[in-house]
């Protein structure tokens, strides 16, 4: 029987591969208290600091449970990463902002990230770039035509 090259399968065992290879470099490098995940959210958080950020949008973002988030920005709370601070308009709401620590960790991380993603693209050209992005930003349209937005 012939296998069918399923895209979604490869593309999960490739996010597995660069997923454990990135924590490995990061550890490799000293930030072995930032998993790639968190490294992710933090970018994020930096991206987003002239902007009002709620967890409820980190959660939406990167489509992760609330209790998930919730215990990440314990632990960025604990490291210095952020602060929580009362919204304005509604005290209820805990606006979630980015430290000086945790844009400098990002800052760091960043340099071997980008190290990293060399090594990933090596060998590979932006016209094959092009068409990755292509391929995948078709895909997610094919999951949100059917609901799922993740």
């Amino acid at each position: 029987m012939e296998h069918k090259l399923a895209l979604g399968f490869e593309m999960k065992c490739m996010s597995n591969m660069i997923t454990g290879f990135i924590g490995n470099e990061l550890t490799k490098a000293g930030f072995d208290e930032i998993t790639v995940t968190h490294g992710w959210i933090l970018g994020f958080l930096c991206r987003q600091r002239d902007t009002v950020v709620f967890q409820k949008d980190i959660e939406t973002r990167f489509g992760m449970p609330r209790s998930t988030v919730a215990n990440i920005m314990k632990q960025f709370e604990q490291k210095g990463y952020i602060t929580r601070q009362s919204d304005e308009k509604d005290t209820r709401l805990k606006r979630v902002v980015v430290t000086d620590k945790g844009i400098k960790v990002h800052e760091e991380t960043i340099k071997c990230i980008d190290h990293i993603n060399e090594i990933i693209e090596d060998g590979i050209s932006e016209e094959e770039k092009d068409i990755f992005k292509n391929m995948t930003e078709k895909m997610s349209e094919n999951m949100k035509k059917r609901g799922f937005n993740g």
